[in-house]
């Protein structure tokens, strides 16, 4: 049952004294939503914080991030509310009344009653809520394109002039790096095929897989573009770090050891590569880039590529500094500057690495947006620094997912495979909310193909499956009705929202 006293913040986030955002407040300028490729000038003066920074597609992405966390943290002190009042005849009223004005959800007498048959099941209510949330999220995001992020042809077409045909990204299942492609590069969320796994340590032969599936339909469709066309694969690995507290906040699969949690990044990539050489006699059209991000404030480690497009550990640029030594530049003058840097940290080389060095600057530019982001937003950094996930995400897919700190999500076909990603996400909700009384939410996800006979009965099975794994492995706290889960499946060939599945359990 809940605990009367709660804390909002996580038991892994630790208090920070802020410091004070850099100048004044930028002024307003035009800047398109996520997905647009364009940079608008206008509206520059010297009191504006960067020159290349989106003011307006800021406010747009906060907008966001504000209502949609709010829907789910309104729900513990809802549930506290009604604890209280368990006992008076009219509690679904109340109840009713509650959830309308302040979670926005609508749940049914039927659902109520049987959340409080005998007595008051908090447990159960918190996680229904949860799940209500997430489907509410998700019906949103796929119906209305919050994020404008279903139109990639403008991201595509910059990535093809680049010599990039498709890009694929893996990151650490830390929910503080959820955002990553939407927010921190600003790219719109159906461009990048995205995996995540505890440590970014990704699985090489699925990644070929996905590889495989791409070239073929190039070579078959001409689709994103023909086999002829001398472009590559990107593939991009991302690690974390925590400049403020690197002993604690850093990557927890690596004992928050920035190195080892760069270095194994960086094996996978060249596994990967190396892979595709052997397999296929090719890796030369595969190029990898490794990314660091710091959860504190989103800044970014970019190792650049060589001439010989390897990466290496010692060889990056970093865009905090870059954004400070750019700051009161103009637009042209800041792009100038930051090429500079890109072009001596990885040399200038031939066409194909002069592509690579603009693709970089690109990042960084959009990168810039993200660092104003949280000096506007977050007085120059999170103050959830640390662990602060709504609830645990399992399976494949989890577009909608695209908020900083909302899931922890951890890419599986197995639990068994999956273990020690969930392992992980099991600790820290441990820390999250066994502590404050409140159950593990787990949702479940596979997505399947609609075009494809029986894909549909196929998901729903491994659902099922993955549902039935976890209780079996988490025995104890699915007793105790500590740990609740939700099954989903979604078409993953169209912009439909998420279903919901009767789950073993309900």
């Amino acid at each position: 049952m809940l605990n009367k006293g709660y804390r909002k913040n996580s038991m892994f986030s630790r208090s920070k004294v802020k410091p004070p955002a850099l100048g004044m407040r930028p002024v307003k300028r035009h800047a398109g939503v996520v997905g647009s490729l364009e940079t608008s000038t206008e509206g520059f003066s010297s009191f504006s914080c960067n020159a290349l920074v989106k003011v307006e597609q800021n406010k747009i992405l906060h907008d966001y991030d504000v209502r949609i966390k709010a829907g789910f943290d309104e729900i513990e002190p809802v549930v506290q509310q009604l604890v209280v009042q368990q006992k008076r005849p009219d509690f679904l009223k109340i109840a009713h009344t509650l959830i309308r004005d302040n979670l926005k959800l609508s749940l049914s007498n039927e659902q109520l009653t049987i959340l409080s048959k005998d007595s008051f099941d908090s447990n159960a209510f918190y996680a229904e809520c949860v799940f209500e949330q997430f489907m509410s999220m998700s019906d949103d995001f796929f119906r209305n394109d919050p994020l404008c992020g279903q139109n990639k042809a403008e991201a595509e077409a910059l990535f093809k002039r680049l010599g990039f045909h498709a890009v694929g990204i893996a990151a650490c299942s830390d929910g503080r790096l959820a955002h990553f492609s939407t927010y921190v590069l600003r790219l719109p969320y159906s461009f990048p095929r995205r995996k995540f796994h505890a440590g970014t340590l990704f699985d090489v032969s699925e990644s070929v897989r996905n590889w495989v599936f791409i070239e073929h339909g190039r070579f078959r469709e001409g689709v994103p573009n023909s086999a002829d066309d001398p472009t590559k694969y990107l593939k991009i690995a991302v690690y974390h770090y925590s400049k403020s507290d690197p002993q604690h906040q850093g990557c927890a699969a690596h004992g928050s050891d920035e190195h080892k949690a760069a270095e194994s990044a960086l094996l996978k990539l060249n596994d990967f590569k190396q892979a595709i050489e052997n397999r296929f006699g090719c890796g030369s059209t595969i190029q990898t880039l490794l990314i660091g991000i710091n959860t504190d404030d989103d800044s970014l480690k970019i190792h650049v590529p060589n001439l010989y497009g390897k990466v290496c550990l010692q060889r990056f640029v970093e865009t905090e500094t870059l954004f400070l030594q750019t700051t009161g530049m103009s637009a042209e003058q800041a792009r100038l500057k930051i090429r500079q840097s890109v072009d001596e940290c990885g040399g200038r080389s031939h066409e194909s690495m002069a592509s690579m060095n603009s693709l970089v600057c690109w990042f960084i530019e959009n990168n810039f947006s993200q660092i104003e982001y949280v000096r506007n937003y977050e007085n120059g950094f999170y103050q959830d620094i640390g662990h602060a996930e709504r609830f645990i995400g399992v399976g494949n897919g989890f577009e909608e997912v695209q908020l900083r700190n909302l899931s922890y999500y951890s890419f599986l076909n197995t639990v068994e495979e999956g273990l020690n990603d969930v392992n992980i996400g099991i600790k820290i909700f441990t820390g999250l909310n066994l502590s404050k009384g409140l159950p593990i939410p787990i949702i479940i996800r596979c997505d399947y193909d609609g075009k494809v006979p029986g894909s549909r009965d196929r998901a729903q099975e491994k659902a099922l499956r993955i549902e039935r794994a976890l209780h079996e492995r988490y025995q104890d706290l699915s007793r105790q009705g500590q740990l609740k889960t939700m099954c989903t499946l979604r078409d993953n060939t169209s912009h439909k929202p998420s279903e919901r599945v009767l789950g073993l359990v309900e």
